[in-house]
Parts: structure tokens; C-alpha cells; sequence
């Protein structure tokens, strides 16, 4: 296949796709560039119905991108193939099937509430106008609800082959390792909650992204959630059992380096960090959110927690830590589900789609 890739936003992803000499477009109009919003409707970023200007302005650019801006970005190009790598791109799919076949990406667990008038706009719009969908797990497939056009084909990382044992040295700290910044809904909360839980030869690795502690000026200092972020950071920042490691691009190598994994997420979510964990032998802790045993086998490769609860994974931390046999048998047998649903091997699956949907051209 021959691929051409079309930023919408000019990113560090531009960085990337020079690095391996992909060939790539950054959207020309100033549309994208400055007024464009993605119309997310997922677990992670719905519009409450208290946000009506905010709907009302993603609204507009939605369509202004469905009817024109799309259009005019697509007519550069000749493809077989459009492949929308996101759910949130749901404007782009009308415009897409005049050009070629059409594939959306659904990433993220799309939410569907009892009265959601947006969930059945949006997924009318993937039914009528996308030849195919991909859903990166089967909870994401079934919240989409369009069987008959969907391929569940799993996110995949890198497996570390040739791993040494690591070895037990009691002497030093256990390292647990959290990859997700301060976000609420990766479980930042929980997890600085349940500091005060944890034992003294214990550390948190707090990678991602921290604001500083100062808090921002103006009426915004005082807004509820801002003095609950800085409150958190301070607790962080001054706790023994934490070491702040900040943003970080090979996660690889920490992975490793480290003893667990936690992914305390509060809502549904496929969380990389634990397939990426897998691939490194190393045992994971995870929340009982929807989706979550798709990955983690309670008490096999890892153990499922109760959502928003620091005590419950301050004890899963501990005993964890304090009994390592078990902490590498779930390394174990994390690995070997790594190797068999989240390797490179996936890669294969897109392709046979790929080669379908050139038959049908």
C-alpha cells in the first residue's frame, strides 16, 4: 500500500512521520488551524448539558467541516482508501465516501446515555457513511452497536523478547510505576489518595504530564476543581512514597525498570499502559470499569480493583509488592496474552481489511 497522511493539526506526530519517511500533508486551511474542535462523545469527553455554548461551538465547526472544509482538504488527493484513525472524526465520513472507501477507527468508548439525541446523530452518520469500522476492543464494538460492518482488532505494542529474570533484591525500594498524568480520569486522584496507605519501602512513579503547583490567576484559582488539582500536587510532591518522573518517551524502558504497573482508571477505557506492561513481564493493577477484564484476567495476570477506591489499591500495591512470586507469575502470564492479542501480529488484520476493500472498489 501507498500512504499519504493528512494532519489536521501539525503536531510532534509530524516529527514522527519524518523520522520513518511517511509521506505527510498538514491541512492548509486556516479552518483547521485555528478555529477547528473535535466533537468527541465518548466516556472521557461527552458534552454535559450544562455545556450548551460549548455544544453549540463545536456544532458549528463540525459542520462547517462536514460540508466544506473536508471537501476542499479531500479534493488534493486520489485514494482507494480513506482511514479515519478516530471516532471523534465522525465529520469527516460523508465527505470521505465520495472519494473512496471509507474506514473509521473508533478508540475510545463511545457513550451512549438513556436520552442521547448526539450518540445516534453520530453513530447514524458511521452506519450510513463509513464501508467499515474498527474497534479496538469488543466493549468499544458493542457501544457502537453496527456488528455487521465492525472488526475488533486490538491496539498492539512492541514485545520485549529475551527478558532476563529480574532479580530480587530486598534491599531496595519496590517501583510502581503510574502512566498517565494528572487526569482525573486515568486515576490520578485515587492513586494520590492512596499514598497514605502505602508501605515506607514502596515508590510511585508519577509519569505524564504535572502543572505547576501555582495556581492559575484570576477567578480561575478559585474554581472547585483547580484547588483540588493543586492540592493533589502538593500531596504528591511532598510525600515520600512519590517520585514525580514528568513527561517520557520511551516507556519501554521504565516499564521495565520497574516492579508494577497501576492503571487506576475511573471511567471505561482500553489502557495502553497495560498492554505495554504485558509486553515486559510485568504484574498490573486495574479498576473494575467496563472493558477492563477484556484485558486483565482478575487474579491470573493481574488484579481488577474497585474504581475510586485508594484504600483498595494502596492493599493491592502492597501485596503485590511484598510477594514478588506471584508479581512475576502474573508477568508471566501477561505475556504470553500479549503475545497472542496485542502484538505487531494485529497489523496483519488491518491489511486483510485493507485487501477487502480494494476487491470491492
Amino acid at each position: 500500500f501507498s500512504v499519504h497522511v493528512l494532519l489536521l493539526k501539525d503536531s510532534i506526530v509530524s516529527e514522527k512521520l519524518s523520522e520513518y519517511k511517511i509521506p505527510y500533508t498538514i491541512a492548509r486551511s486556516k479552518f483547521y488551524k485555528k478555529f477547528y474542535k473535535y466533537l468527541g462523545h465518548s466516556e472521557a469527553g461527552y458534552i454535559r448539558w450544562y455545556q450548551i455554548l460549548k455544544f453549540f461551538k463545536l456544532a458549528i465547526t463540525w459542520l462547517l467541516s462536514n460540508r466544506i472544509y473536508a471537501r476542499k482538504e479531500l479534493d488534493q488527493f486520489e485514494p482507494d482508501i480513506i482511514h479515519l484513525n478516530s471516532s471523534v472524526l465522525t465529520d469527516w465520513l460523508k465527505p470521505s465516501s465520495k472519494k473512496g472507501k471509507v474506514i473509521i477507527h473508533v478508540q475510545e468508548p463511545f457513550r451512549r446515555g438513556r436520552l442521547d439525541f448526539l450518540y445516534y446523530l453520530l453513530r447514524y452518520q458511521i452506519k450510513q457513511y463509513a464501508d467499515h469500522i474498527i474497534a479496538i476492543s469488543k466493549d468499544n464494538a458493542k457501544r457502537i452497536d453496527i456488528p455487521q460492518k465492525t472488526t475488533v482488532v486490538y491496539n498492539f505494542t512492541k514485545i520485549h523478547h529475551h527478558l532476563s529474570p529480574s532479580d530480587i533484591n530486598f534491599e531496595r525500594h519496590r517501583k510502581i510505576l503510574y502512566l498517565g498524568g494528572a487526569a482525573s480520569i486515568k486515576g490520578f486522584y485515587t492513586l494520590v489518595n492512596a499514598l497514605g496507605f502505602i508501605d515506607d519501602n514502596i515508590l510511585i512513579l508519577f509519569a505524564g504530564h504535572y502543572p505547576p503547583n501555582t495556581a492559575k490567576s484570576g477567578f480561575r484559582k478559585h474554581l472547585p476543581w483547580n484547588k483540588k488539582l493543586q492540592k493533589a500536587l502538593i500531596t504528591m510532591r511532598n510525600s515520600s512514597n512519590a517520585i514525580e518522573v514528568g513527561l517520557i518517551e520511551d516507556t519501554g524502558s521504565i516499564i521495565i525498570d520497574c516492579d508494577l504497573l497501576v492503571s487506576p482508571f475511573r471511567i471505561e477505557h482500553f489502557s495502553r499502559p497495560i498492554i505495554e506492561a504485558f509486553a515486559c513481564k510485568k504484574a498490573v493493577i486495574g479498576t473494575d470499569v467496563e472493558g477492563m477484564d477484556e484485558i486483565i484476567d482478575h487474579n491470573i495476570n493481574g488484579l481488577i480493583i474497585k474504581k475510586n477506591n485508594p484504600r483498595e489499591l494502596a492493599d493491592a500495591i502492597n501485596f503485590l509488592s511484598k510477594n514478588h512470586e506471584i508479581a512475576s507469575t502474573f508477568g508471566e502470564k501477561g505475556y504470553i496474552k500479549a503475545t497472542m492479542h496485542f502484538s505487531e501480529k494485529n497489523t496483519k488484520q488491518i491489511v486483510r481489511i485493507y485487501e477487502k476493500l480494494c476487491k470491492k472498489k
